[in-house]
């Protein structure tokens, strides 16, 4: 996605300034015709080329007539980094309001960085937020190459890094981005997500009193994920990123509504009232903020995204057409109807998608998909004895489908054989996880 990509209100705006310059160029040129004596004018002579502007912004009152970029309004990208299964496109789905992405309780199930609009026309803000795929230390084939090319490239795009962590305090495992991250000048905000499991994480340790030993001899790692209260993770994030703006915990699972996902959402808004929005969170966490800062005001907020008209219309929730949106959404289903490995296996195409005609009796939605596998002993699970299985998900996609598009869903699934699609560069790049 390029930042210098026009919308089609910029458009309208060259179009316009076009036009008007060409108006300017015929009055300028009248007017020196006038004062060389060809055309007799009882007004007095019009002046320069920006005089000219100037009185037709004047008469035309441009502001609202035309659609001129706001000068106040800011737009930026905010990417979400962070290990696999820290709830990153639960914690999208939660900032925007919309189950945009699908979110499961197995890693690494999201492939692709998926592009989410949040826009506040009240704040004068547009937020672009780019769920990518859970960082992988060491990749086992070509398809988490392309994964982590995806992670790479919203981290460049970004002009807010969100790392999203959890209870654990799981660390980033690419040892290179994570040194990246500390490097650059670019905003960083911690999230530490799931912090419901906080009560849930303390009792199991205290079933053992050694569990959680410190010793001089562990890992670091280690002890990162032994972190078993909120103030822990905050304090060993502010360490691990000492210039991070904000250390917010939360619990993306609540939804839109939660107190720290709404304190995150109104602090990239940049208002209304940030300050009063963290202290619903409670008495500060020591780390929470720069040392210095009890709370972040509205104006250090408003300084997060920069200054730049929208690059999507208002309602606009993301770039991707419903035909991804349907091949993910059967694909979060093999990960609830399978086990183990095997729905990491499977790629969902979409080969038909046909809205219903007009004047139809009964107005349904045809759509016919392929999961495709890597062996056929992988395509005999998936189909089940009698095909009991396959028909399984069928149900279920349908029904969430049709929750998806509002409307009434015929639904085809054929399970197909597309042997080593995850090694196959060709193969990779046809099904867009490759340039």
């Amino acid at each position: 996605m390029l930042r210098g990509e026009l919308k089609l209100s910029t458009y309208h705006l060259l179009l316009s300034w076009c036009i008007l310059l060409t108006i300017a160029d015929a009055f300028s040129s009248y007017s020196q015709r006038s004062r060389s004596g060809f055309v007799s004018l009882n007004a007095s002579p019009i002046g320069d080329k920006s005089e000219i502007i100037s009185a037709l912004n004047e008469e035309f009152e441009y502001q609202g007539r035309i659609d001129v970029p706001d000068p106040d309004f800011r737009c930026g990208f905010l990417s979400l980094i962070g290990a696999a299964n820290m709830g990153k496109s639960t914690l999208l789905n939660a900032l925007i309001g919309e189950e945009l992405c699908t979110a499961t309780n197995r890693p690494q199930t999201t492939r692709h960085s998926i592009l989410g609009v949040l826009t506040s026309e009240e704040q004068k803000v547009q937020l672009l937020f780019l769920d990518t795929p859970g960082v992988i230390g060491e990749t086992a084939y070509k398809l988490q190459e392309g994964m982590m090319e995806a992670v790479a490239g919203a981290f460049r795009d970004a002009d807010v890094v969100l790392v999203i962590t959890d209870m654990f305090s799981t660390p980033i495992p690419d040892d290179e981005l994570f040194r990246k991250l500390n490097l650059c000048d670019k905003k960083k905000i911690v999230v530490i997500n799931k912090i419901d499991l906080a009560d849930k994480v303390t009792k199991d340790a205290s079933k053992d009193g050694d569990q959680f030993h410190n010793s001089d001899n562990e890992d670091p790692e280690q002890l990162y994920r032994r972190t078993v209260t909120v103030e822990d993770a905050v304090g060993n994030w502010r360490n691990l990123v000492p210039d991070a703006l904000a250390i917010i915990p939360c619990s993306a699972m609540n939804g839109y509504d939660d107190v720290g996902v709404t304190a995150l959402r109104t602090l990239l808004c940049g208002g209304p009232d940030v300050g009063k929005a963290f202290r619903d969170l409670g008495r500060p966490i020591p780390g929470m903020f720069l040392p210095g800062v009890k709370f972040i005001d509205d104006e250090t907020a408003l300084d997060l995204i920069p200054v730049s008209p929208p690059l999507y219309d208002p309602d606009t929730l993301t770039d991707r057409n419903e035909r991804f949106f349907c091949a993910e959404l059967i694909r979060g289903v093999l990960f609830t109807k399978y086990s183990k490995e095997l729905p990491y296996c499977c790629e969902v195409r979409i080969d038909e998608f046909r809205e219903p005609r007009e004047g139809d009796k009964r107005p349904i939605i045809r759509i016919k998909a392929s999961i495709l596998v890597e062996r056929d002993s992988q395509k005999g699970i998936i189909v089940g004895k009698g095909g009991a299985k396959i028909k399984e998900v069928g149900v279920e996609a349908r029904e969430k489908l049709e929750e998806l598009l509002q409307d009434k869903v015929f639904l085809n699934l054929e399970v197909k054989v597309d042997k080593n699609w995850r090694k196959d560069e060709k193969k990779l790049k046809a099904y867009g996880y490759l340039k």
